[in-house]
């Protein structure tokens, strides 16, 4: 985890590749981190999920014609997904890229702090990948 002890003059993101089999569910989100819908911190995991549904775009819907899967990842620094996201493409999953921002709110700044990846059967979610 970082921390930030001085004076911050710039937001900070988070890029993040979310790879499943479904759409986003809220429910099934929840699943995914261990969390149940009356956890004090379901607001959190709300705020997590509504970033991760709002603030990203299916991939297939965002990437130009003309552009590469390569060149489209490294708008977001996330060139070194790229086998994993060939991959999930080959095998027809649903892959969303997107970002989280520090000066979004205090959710988001946490997750901004507090990089995490969620990696099994059920959904690929790495947010390693951030700066300041």
């Amino acid at each position: 985890m970082k921390i930030k002890t001085d004076y911050i003059t710039n937001s900070s993101s988070t890029s993040f590749v979310l790879i499943t089999d479904n759409e986003l569910d809220q429910d099934i989100f929840f699943e995914w981190f261990g969390i149940s819908s009356d956890s004090p911190f379901s607001y959190m995991f709300k705020e997590l999920y509504d970033a991760a549904k709002y603030n990203s775009k299916l991939l297939e819907d965002d990437i130009k014609g003309d552009e590469t899967l390569e060149e489209y990842l490294s708008h977001f620094h996330l060139e070194y997904e790229k086998n994993r996201i060939d991959l999930a493409l080959k095998q027809g999953k649903k892959i969303r890229v997107g970002k989280l921002r520090s000066d979004e709110n205090e959710v988001q700044t946490f997750f901004c702090l507090d990089s995490f990846i969620l990696d099994n059967e059920a959904v690929y979610f790495n947010a390693l990948s951030n700066g300041w």
